[in-house]
């Protein structure tokens, strides 16, 4: 998770949300690129990378009208100690295209 956070953070375009100074906090990266529709973003990491998101609400709008993101939603990606370092990286390329459009 720290690895996708660190390459995604930077990437113009890329809105990373949480608080990542924390010592101890679920292995989940919530992310918006542009203005890009939430469950758009997710379709497509879905269909054209085989990356499995999940974009909108989160069945957590008092959570989404804080952020500001209540009409846009974002997108959830989650992480395990299953995933493997190239599954981050191409997570990571994935963004950075989508971004690059």
């Amino acid at each position: 998770m720290r690895m996708f956070y660190e390459g995604v953070r930077t990437i113009p375009g890329v809105k990373v949300y949480g608080d990542f100074s924390v010592k101890e906090r679920a292995a989940v990266v919530t992310l918006n690129i542009k203005d890009y529709d939430s469950s758009l973003v997710s379709d497509r990491l879905a269909e054209e990378y085989e990356i499995y998101t999940r974009g909108g609400g989160h069945c957590a709008p008092l959570m989404h009208e804080a952020l500001g993101t209540k009409e846009q939603g974002a997108v959830r990606f989650s992480f395990s100690h299953f995933n493997t370092e190239e599954e981050v990286e191409k997570g990571m390329k994935a963004v950075e295209e989508l971004a690059l459009e």
